[in-house]
């Protein structure tokens, strides 16, 4: 049995086929979308570079552009997890600083100090929107070795 839909024929199978793969690429997005946190802009240490090391309780500085305009942001370190190394801090996120930053109309988040209190291990540091959790925007990771 087929159906006519505009001049064509779809064979039931066919429809059953082409619903099946609609839906699965929908709950793909959906779900790739819902586990990630969403990167909007780039960070940058106050020298430039994107990678540092040092002890825990080292002091650094940091800013970003291309952020979110207008929006409330935290500098943290958190980690990206298993798949997600090039997320925005997206888990286990600890202020650096306590103090809220608020991207101007160009996106520019001037330069934020703060001091890195975390174990041994690879961090990343990012401006995450305010309130923390695990899909909040934040600017693109730079990365801290805690020695």
């Amino acid at each position: 049995m087929s159906i006519r839909t505009r001049g064509r024929r779809w064979s039931r199978r066919r429809l059953a086929l082409a619903g099946i793969a609609g839906v699965s690429v929908a709950l793909a997005v959906g779900s790739v979308a819902l586990a990630c946190t969403p990167v909007i802009g780039n960070t940058y240490f106050s020298d430039g570079n994107t990678v540092k090391s040092g002890s825990s309780g080292s002091a650094l500085t940091a800013y970003a552009a291309g952020a979110q305009a207008g929006k409330q942001h935290l500098l943290v370190a958190g980690a990206g997890g298993p798949g997600h190394d090039d997320h925005a801090c997206m888990f286990n996120s600890q202020p650096l600083n306590p103090n809220m930053r608020v991207a101007n109309f160009r996106g520019f988040i001037p330069y934020t100090s703060g001091v890195i209190n975390r174990a041994p291990g690879n961090w990343q540091i990012c401006f995450a929107q305010s309130p923390l959790n695990e899909n909040r925007p934040g600017t693109q990771p730079i990365f801290f070795t805690v020695i």
